[in-house]
């Protein structure tokens, strides 16, 4: 069994690598290889737990968002009679990925070697990223795979510079925080460089909240002034190069999130209590594009859980992450914070590679 889990574990994090380079058609479902993957973790980890007798809900705010979200989801179905296939595999991929803070994963299934595996996978994909940025910044040709198009902004294996911004932010975090960690000053700098190349003011606001915090938490005011004026440097020096992505002056992307923002309250005044039911955005929403990636959620990842599941199912997502928060220790507290607050501005708190960091770490 040993062998196993270590397949598993390890072909988790190697399609992790992979982010959305490595994806699966079957009919008229296209979805990542990680799905997969983190299905047979969920497996693998509930084996352990019933292996070890140590099958124990460490949160039951969570739990009781996913009864909720099942339960809104079930009863949009019959009343409206939406499709049930595709909205029904993600909320099972939702409920997968919060099952780790349910249960949280099994201590014998995360190793210090499978923690280091990780971390050098995360290099891998941050030297990818910059090798993509310099090569082949003109990202725009995905535009005809329903992918936003970016130009001159690192997207990596994400295909995103706002999630693989937040994804390397943590990493920063990580190895910030690590006390013992190889080249650690070399792989701050490395990793710093290309998470700024992302062009993402949601990642650079977090990333000055975060330090913000951590500096608050050592009682080290000299944490925050380094980061504030990295920061502040990073963006005066940053080269505006062609196309409105790297403007981070713009404001056509800031008018067009107030017009998402209030299309998400439109959508859930329809149905406070229960929201719409997971996934079913793709039905209520009128969309020029309905094969877009980003028509599933909103602009905010609790807006989106507000709209679908409701003023419930809100309550108890919070109250869940604040479970998490009080009982972590502080590199997973900081990455908390960054992500939550990322996720007022971006879908992040729901995004599958996100909660695969948060969980694993």
């Amino acid at each position: 069994m040993a062998i196993t889990s270590s397949i598993i574990l390890f072909f988790s994090i190697i399609v992790f690598f992979f982010g959305q380079l490595l994806r699966i058609n079957i009919g008229s479902i296209n979805f990542p290889l990680f799905d997969i993957a983190l299905f047979l973790l969920f497996l693998l980890n509930i084996f352990y737990q019933i292996k070890y007798k140590k099958l124990k809900i460490k949160n039951h705010y969570f739990l009781a968002f996913l009864v909720i979200a099942w339960l809104s989801f079930l009863i949009n179905h019959f009343l409206y009679d939406f499709n049930l296939l595709k909205p029904s595999l993600y909320l099972l991929l939702l409920t997968i990925l919060l099952s780790f803070f349910i249960i949280p994963i099994h201590p014998n299934l995360i190793s210090p070697k499978v923690r280091y595996f990780f971390s050098l996978s995360l290099i891998a994909n941050i030297v990818f990223g910059l090798i993509q940025y310099f090569i082949w910044p003109n990202f725009t040709y995905f535009d005809a795979s329903n992918w936003d198009p970016h130009l001159y902004r690192l997207v990596s294996t994400f295909f995103d510079p706002t999630f693989t911004g937040l994804i390397y932010l943590f990493f920063i975090i990580y190895v910030y925080l690590s006390k013992k960690f190889p080249y650690k000053n070399l792989i701050l700098i490395i990793s710093y460089f290309a998470m700024v190349l992302t062009y993402s003011r949601s990642t650079f606001l977090a990333f000055i909240l975060v330090f913000a915090f951590i500096s608050f938490k050592l009682k080290n005011l000299k944490i925050f002034i380094f980061s504030f004026v990295l920061i502040a440097t990073t963006i005066i020096l940053l080269p505006r190069m062609p196309g409105e992505g790297t403007k981070l002056e713009r404001s056509s992307s800031i008018k067009a999130k107030i017009e998402n923002y209030k299309e998400g309250i439109n959508v859930f005044t329809k149905s406070p209590l229960l929201g719409v039911g997971y996934n079913n955005l793709f039905y209520i929403r009128n969309s020029t594009n309905p094969l877009s990636h980003s028509i599933s959620g909103f602009d905010s990842s609790l807006l989106t859980i507000l709209t679908t599941t409701g003023i419930f199912g809100l309550v108890f997502f919070i109250l869940g992450i604040y479970k998490k928060f009080i009982t972590s220790e502080l590199i997973q507290q900081s990455i908390l914070i960054a992500v939550l607050f990322h996720s007022l501005f971006a879908n992040s708190l729901l995004y599958p590679w996100v909660l695969f960091f948060i969980f694993l770490i």
